[in-house]
């Protein structure tokens, strides 16, 4: 099993950091390269993955604890996946967002070297790439 966790503040308040994180018709804007997302059902998201040459596609489910501002998400299958988001209210306007990912099973990223090392790469392209959209939304406002 392998973990990956990153932590990034974000200029603005939680509940607008959540929002946007939580919406799945932007979800494609701030998820890593090679990783496509679409709303499959309720709590539902198909994904597709490209890494290299390896293609694969996955039903997973989606889950969203508004309360708390925390996302969950995981492989239905049993591929070894699973991870979540958490949004914390640092002040009025800046938020803390940590994501976490776990994977299970004999994925190469599991044993260290490039895989590991691109995964951290796409775990910060993720958190790097939802700043962004949180600010680019919010400029727009």
């Amino acid at each position: 099993m392998a973990d990956f966790e990153r932590e990034r503040r974000i200029p603005a308040g939680a509940r607008a950091v959540f929002r946007v994180a939580t919406d799945t018709e932007a979800l494609q804007a701030w998820v890593p390269d090679g990783l496509e997302v679409e709303r499959s059902g309720p709590e539902r998201v198909t994904g597709h993955v490209t890494i290299g040459e390896d293609e694969h596609d996955a039903d997973g489910y989606w889950s969203v604890d508004a309360e708390d501002m925390r996302v969950e998400w995981g492989d239905l299958d049993g591929g070894g996946y699973s991870g979540w988001l958490q949004v914390t209210e640092q002040d009025p306007d800046n938020s803390t967002v940590t994501l976490h990912l776990t994977l299970d099973g004999a994925q190469p990223e599991n044993v260290g070297g490039e895989a590991t090392e691109l995964t951290e790469e796409y775990v910060d392209q993720a958190l790097d790439r939802l700043a962004a959209l949180v600010v680019d939304r919010g400029s727009s406002a």
